[in-house]
């Protein structure tokens, strides 16, 4: 059993891996009304349900063959799912979407791009109106930790970046202020009393509301919080040694609602050794972290995303990797330690959201932090069976065979179990990471952006759905 278990996870977790662009810019550090135009353009129709609905084999939108124009702002409709796919990048470059809901500005009118790889462009920040597609703003320096930063959670107007060492030993986060005609402000908003470190470029370390702040500097334990309405009272006491967490190529962040540290701890530990997820209570009123952390689910690798949903629970959406391919709702305030899988399956509050029909179809999560969407969250799976131009040379365009639920993006609604699946994301050959259709949310939910070559090798862009169950 613990053979053919391992077997699998590995295929699985070969997806789960420290990005390269993360990798690269941790490497250059130490070397030096949410969507309201976007809706316009057309009703989502989601389906929902397990049928097998494969794209279409041949005609204009044949599986093989299309490819959105390549002018910003540009849309289609869906030709199954029916929901409106817009496209955000035209340049390709190797941007470093991810889960987390620091992509958005706080209204979800405008996406911060990566222009690393572009030719003749320098490796910043370009600002993308996601209505247009257009770029507003450009050349914005992302620091030393290009997958750590982004938008304030509260002012559309703001985002930040995080600056190692300024050259005495001291870190700095940097606010950037965006103002009209392409133009912006930068300003030192925070200075750490020694080098500032990454937290794995994967969750927010801003809450919903924009008054927590989770920040990793100095020897460890290096990882501290702040409640930025008094930053001068300093950290909260306990901070967290980061080593198990980011060290080991995983990530922390705080949950939405900022009642918990939230995390991954990669070491070979939990059930067959691949990882367990873990979260450390904050008692505001001590202004303290729990001294030590809650280990919840240890049945799959680190891909997830945390929700605190409108039954007042946290969770994280994530997966489980044995009996059943599957996605779960999983209560971050459990004790899953040592465990097997029906014993912590059947924890108060975890839930099989999604049964998946193969082990090929884990993939991306990405969760909404706020508002009446909160509930819900978004999965992309990604089958790495389905390479450039593959299937059979048949009469089906060569698609076949196909399963329920293969490369689509999903919306779940992670009380109720409803689904809605909104599109074939068609990016292919997801081994390579810039092809995996990695999901961000707005903060809100109303939009939702993946990565996609369309069967294009070595053309990637960042695409767009607009979200609303109502439709």
């Amino acid at each position: 059993m613990k053979t053919r278990v391992m077997s699998r996870l590995a295929s699985i977790l070969a997806r789960v891996s420290i990005r390269p662009s993360l990798l690269a810019a941790g490497l250059a550090g130490l070397a030096v009304c949410a969507g309201m135009l976007l809706m316009a353009v057309g009703a989502l129709a989601a389906l929902s349900g397990a049928d097998v609905y494969a794209p279409p084999a041949g005609g204009h939108f044949g599986y093989n063959r299309f490819v959105p124009k390549t002018i910003p702002g540009t849309t289609y409709v869906d030709p199954v799912f029916k929901g409106t796919v817009r496209r955000l990048t035209v340049d390709h470059g190797l941007d470093d979407i991810y889960a987390r809901n620091m992509w958005w500005s706080a209204d979800a009118t405008r996406y911060v791009h990566r222009t690393y790889g572009v030719p003749g462009k320098a490796d910043n920040w370009d600002i993308i109106n996601v209505a247009t597609g257009r770029v507003t703003h450009t050349g914005i320096p992302f620091g030393s930790f290009a997958a750590d930063g982004g938008f304030d959670p509260v002012n559309r107007n703001v985002l930040y970046y995080l600056v190692e060492d300024r050259g005495d030993g001291r870190g700095e986060i940097h606010r950037v202020t965006l103002t009209g005609s392409g133009s912006w402000s930068d300003t030192v908003y925070f200075t750490a009393p020694g080098p500032l470190a990454g937290l794995g470029g994967s969750l927010n370390w801003l809450d919903a509301s924009g008054r927590y702040m989770l920040v990793r500097y100095g020897p460890e334990p290096s990882v501290y919080l702040y409640d930025r309405q008094n930053l001068a009272a300093g950290p909260y006491g306990n901070p967290i040694d980061a080593r198990n967490y980011v060290e080991t190529g995983s990530y922390l962040g705080l949950s939405p609602d900022g009642q918990y540290i939230v995390g991954f701890d990669s070491r070979l530990v939990g059930q067959s050794g691949v990882g367990q997820g873990v979260s450390w209570k904050l008692d505001h009123s001590k202004r303290a972290v729990a001294s030590t952390p809650t280990i919840f689910w240890s049945l799959c690798g680190d891909h997830g995303s945390f929700i605190s949903a409108s039954d007042g629970r946290n969770y994280m959406i994530t997966y489980d990797c044995y009996s059943q391919p599957g996605l779960w709702r999983v209560d971050i305030t459990n004790d899953a330690t040592g465990l097997n899988e029906p014993q912590q399956q059947a924890l108060s509050g975890n839930q099989l959201l999604i049964g998946f029909f193969t082990w090929s179809d884990f993939g991306h999560v990405s969760t909404v932090a706020r508002g009446p969407l909160r509930d819900w969250a978004f999965v992309a799976t990604e089958d790495t069976t389905d390479t450039f131009d593959s299937g059979e040379f048949d009469a089906k365009g060569k698609i076949t065979p196909w399963h329920a639920f293969r490369q689509e993006i999903i919306a779940v609604n992670v009380l109720t179990g409803e689904t809605r699946r909104l599109a074939h994301h068609r990016s292919r050959s997801i081994l390579d990471y810039y092809n995996q259709p990695r999901l961000s949310s707005s903060w809100d939910g109303g939009v939702v952006g993946f990565a996609s070559n369309f069967n294009k090798p070595g053309i990637v862009d960042i695409f767009l759905l607009p979200f609303s169950p109502a439709s």
